[in-house]
């Protein structure tokens, strides 16, 4: 929902170039950014990079899911994919990422949003369930926030092996028990932070 993500989020900008941001040692910091996907289509969506490279912040234009009479767009999904620059020998850090979004479901109709992750090259621990959602806790309405946390770990032997892909896939969908019944469930903003780095 636009309106939302305007309001959680007024003043996203984008995404600084990697050569603009200062790098400091020891850090894993942000180094290029790309997102595909029906649910974040080129043009529908800013981006944000903090000063020290180390968060950046989605705001979702066109992920929205619906259900309804008339029309239905059950499923939409996001690839999110980070150029992280990981300094020399082995680290560590956590990353946590925090979606914002708004669900309202008719009766009977359910919702989830699932996020898988992935390190290349390197390796990730950490528990990220998808989050449900039924008309019996949304039937009103309401703002959600989505909150994963995975342990990034990688290895760097040579400056050229520095940059280490780390990739998100998140899907939205809706099932709803017949056409009469309707459901709305959208992701309107994902922080991702890199915090809690140190040498393994």
């Amino acid at each position: 929902m636009k309106f939302l993500s305007t309001l959680l989020l007024p003043a996203l900008t984008l995404a600084a170039p990697a050569s603009l941001i200062p790098r400091q040692a020891g850090q894993i910091q942000i180094a290029s950014v790309t997102a595909s996907g029906g649910g974040c289509p080129q043009g529908s969506f800013s981006t944000s990079i903090s000063p020290d490279g180390t968060t950046i912040t989605f705001g979702f234009d066109s992920y929205q899911t619906f259900v309804g009479p008339q029309t239905s767009q059950r499923e939409l999904d996001c690839n999110i994919f980070l150029s992280l620059r990981f300094p020399l020998g082995c680290t560590s850090a956590a990353i946590s990422t925090t979606y914002h979004g708004f669900v309202q479901l008719d009766s009977g109709v359910t919702g989830s949003f699932p996020a898988s992750y992935n390190l290349s090259p390197g390796s990730l621990t950490g528990s990220t369930p998808a989050t449900s959602f039924t008309s019996a806790s949304w039937g009103a309405g309401g703002v959600y926030t989505k909150l994963d946390s995975v342990t990034a770990k990688a290895t760097i032997n040579s400056p050229n092996q520095q940059n280490v892909n780390f990739e998100i896939r998140n899907r939205a969908f809706l099932q709803a028990p017949n056409s009469a019944a309707s459901g709305t469930l959208t992701v309107d903003d994902a922080t991702i932070t890199i915090a809690q780095i140190k040498k393994c």
